[in-house]
């Protein structure tokens, strides 16, 4: 399967890229900047510049001929003009990029409570509206769509164990255990056109997805 990972070189997709490429998958790299190339070619990955800021035209190539596209970017910047630039208008711009292209499948990392902002912490309520607007976006799409919603994000190692389902008490979550999500969600049906909450828990990644309703 040719994948193209956006945010490839972040702490999150860095994790997606690995676990990709480990599972025999061809990957492209997306990057804001070819700066970072290196950081994902040592991987095998290929990089390309996927910058989400410049709109649906200059993603096009990036996305032409892959299978899916995992969304993993986010703003570096917290604030609201930098995080509706990325999070919001920019992963509108990936979806209908990958509409144009003719991607069937689109993973997108999103967040806890970005469904429903005003239950989640006041700090972070402008990242969760503008990942709610481009989640519904996704979701209106004419591709096969994964929204995964984890709690807080931790560096921590993996476990290899998660909780999922559709809403979920605030919980942490390392990132490479969400990146194990997001991967294996590309064979696995039952995430198709599904959106879930992910926090660290008991079960094994594979078994917890084959759950989801």
């Amino acid at each position: 399967m040719l994948v193209t990972v956006l945010g490839a070189s972040g702490r999150t997709g860095i994790h997606v890229v690995r676990l990709l490429m480990r599972h025999g998958h061809t990957v492209r790299a997306g990057l804001r900047s070819r700066d970072r190339g290196a950081e994902v070619a040592r991987f095998g990955a290929t990089p390309v510049l996927a910058d989400l800021a410049s709109g649906a035209d200059a993603l096009l190539e990036a996305f032409t001929g892959a299978d899916a596209v995992i969304n993993t970017a986010g703003a570096a910047d917290p604030d609201p003009s930098a995080v509706n630039l990325v999070d919001r208008d920019g992963s509108i711009a990936a979806v209908e990029a990958a509409e144009r292209a003719g991607v069937p499948r689109f993973v997108q990392l999103s967040a806890q409570f970005a469904d429903a902002p005003d239950q989640g912490d006041r700090l972070v309520r402008s990242i969760l509206l503008a990942k709610q607007v481009s989640d519904i976006a996704l979701q209106r799409s004419s591709l096969i769509w994964t929204l995964v919603r984890p709690g807080t994000l931790t560096d921590e190692p993996p476990t290899g164990r998660v909780r999922i389902a559709g809403h979920l008490e605030p919980g942490r979550v390392p990132r490479p255990d969400v990146a194990a999500v997001l991967a294996a969600s590309l064979h696995e049906p039952r995430t198709e056109n599904r959106g879930f909450d992910v926090v660290t828990g008991e079960i094994p990644v594979s078994s917890a997805l084959a759950s989801v309703s």
